[in-house]
């Protein structure tokens, strides 16, 4: 149809068909010609981009050009197109009024004239004298010298430091080491500064952060994707040594995810609240402040999700020991749990919910002395009036029985810290180990093991302290 009589005899052969068994065939009309256009390639020789390379002495030919040739030569000097000229002006001999003469040829003939042949020979034979020999050392000498004259002529222009890169240096912080693609240096700083020895549960937040730090930009399907890092202070920056990967972790969002794990206590929905403030608990590694004010802030953030992850551990294991069979061990138990949680470092809402839940537990058990006590602190918390009365009430009913009927471990006059693995008080004086991240407090025997607050820090592992701070200062 378009005249491709080659191509059309190579496929009816490859396709092992007759001509007379085609039909059907389509009207030039209607019929488009599906075949890509061949590509003009002007410069198809050029190895595009290419470097100003300065050409070396060596570099060209030697002769000073053809005959024939018009015009001063690129690169000739004068005295080169004088000896040109000179090679042409024996040709014009006619101008001069200069004839080939026959006698010269009868001369030549008789042996009075030598021919050009005879000339070359004893040219060639006489250099002997000269001292000129032909040393195949000193051609290598010279290409070598021809190599090296060329190559310092060539500079070669130095590659520019990538955007990631430059992000790597200008940062002591993790985070911004994740958003470089700098990985490995990223977990030696964290196991530096907190002591975090399993990675496992950061391995999200890392990939997150990397990913979010540049923009994918398409520009043809054909084409691949441009990717674009995102810089922390656009504006501000105006030197490489400020450029610095955006903020995926802010304080803002730290203190919005704090209070919803306080809406989720406040509805006793403990498993949600224990996974927010466990989340909100490994997000802060990674916030990036710019005043001391903000890195206080950080470590206050800090502490309360670690009493908050305690204090909701503590209450999940007394739901677990309610479900199982009730023995004076258990009942103990119960009541040692609940007055542990009132321990923990809560908003002083949570903290009226959590003594009302010790009171009403030590009272059914008839541990009166502690039901007491925890209504007396519940009064001192300034509750609601209809709880205050009722707390009023408890204390003087206990006050006339003042004793407890289980042997709890319990004393609220002597200080204690709760152990964060054992769910024990761990006193004023006796030994005690810590997480380096967290801080939450453990008993010896636990030391060297993962810690069950945060489950990222080595307990009793040694740490310089969380860095926060954006400044270098």
């Amino acid at each position: 149809t378009h005249g491709l009589v080659d191509e059309a005899e190579a496929i009816r052969e490859a396709a092992g068909i007759d001509g007379a068994d085609i039909v059907g065939m389509p009207s030039p009309k209607s019929a488009v010609l599906l075949q890509p256009a061949t590509p003009v390639l002007r410069y198809a020789e050029l190895d595009w981009p290419q470097l100003h390379v300065t050409k070396g002495i060596f570099d060209g030919k030697f002769s000073f050009g053809d005959k024939g040739a018009a015009g001063p030569r690129p690169g000739k000097s004068r005295v080169a197109d004088l000896a040109a000229a000179a090679v042409d002006g024996d040709e014009a001999g006619g101008a001069w009024d200069i004839d080939d003469n026959d006698d010269m040829r009868e001369g030549a003939a008789d042996g009075h004239i030598g021919d050009d042949t005879d000339m070359i020979g004893d040219e060639i034979e006489g250099e002997g004298g000269w001292g000129i020999e032909d040393d195949g050392e000193l051609d290598a000498e010279l290409a070598a010298e021809a190599t090296a004259a060329a190559a310092a002529g060539f500079v070669p222009p130095q590659p520019g430091l990538s955007e990631l890169e430059l992000w790597s240096r200008n940062s002591p912080l993790a985070v911004d080491q994740i958003a470089a693609g700098n990985f490995e240096r990223a977990m030696k700083l964290l196991r530096d500064q907190v002591g975090i020895s399993s990675f496992d549960a950061l391995k999200p937040t890392f990939l997150e952060i990397y990913t979010a730090s540049r923009s994918v930009l398409t520009t043809a399907p054909f084409a691949e994707a441009s990717r674009i890092p995102l810089r922390r202070n656009p504006s501000d920056a105006t030197e490489p040594s400020q450029f610095l990967p955006v903020r995926m972790y802010n304080l803002v969002s730290s203190l919005e995810q704090l209070q919803q794990g306080y809406r989720a206590t406040t509805a006793a929905k403990f498993g949600e609240a224990l996974d927010l403030f466990k989340q909100l608990l490994l997000s802060l590694i990674f916030v990036v402040v710019e005043t001391t004010e903000d890195a206080s802030e950080v470590k206050q953030l800090l502490q309360i999700s670690r009493e908050y992850v305690i204090g909701i551990s503590i209450e999940l294991e007394r739901a677990t020991v309610v479900k199982e069979e009730a023995t004076e061990e258990n009942s103990a138990r119960l009541v040692e749990l609940a007055a542990y949680f009132t321990h923990c470092q809560l908003r002083a809402d949570h903290e009226r919910l959590a003594l009302r839940l010790a009171m009403n537990t030590a009272y059914k058990h008839k541990c009166f002395r502690a039901a007491g006590e925890f209504a007396q602190r519940l009064v001192e918390l300034v509750p609601a009036p209809q709880i205050a009365e009722n707390a009023r009430k408890m204390i003087t009913i206990c006050d006339r029985q003042s004793r407890d009927s289980l042997p709890i471990d319990y004393d609220a006059r002597n200080p204690f810290v709760v152990c964060a693995a054992s769910h024990t008080p761990i006193r004023k004086g006796e030994a005690t180990v810590n997480c380096p991240y967290c801080q939450a407090s453990y008993k010896p025997e636990f030391e060297g093991g993962l810690c069950r607050v945060c489950a990222i820090a080595q307990i009793g592992a040694k740490a310089t302290g969380l860095r926060s701070l954006a400044s270098l200062d």
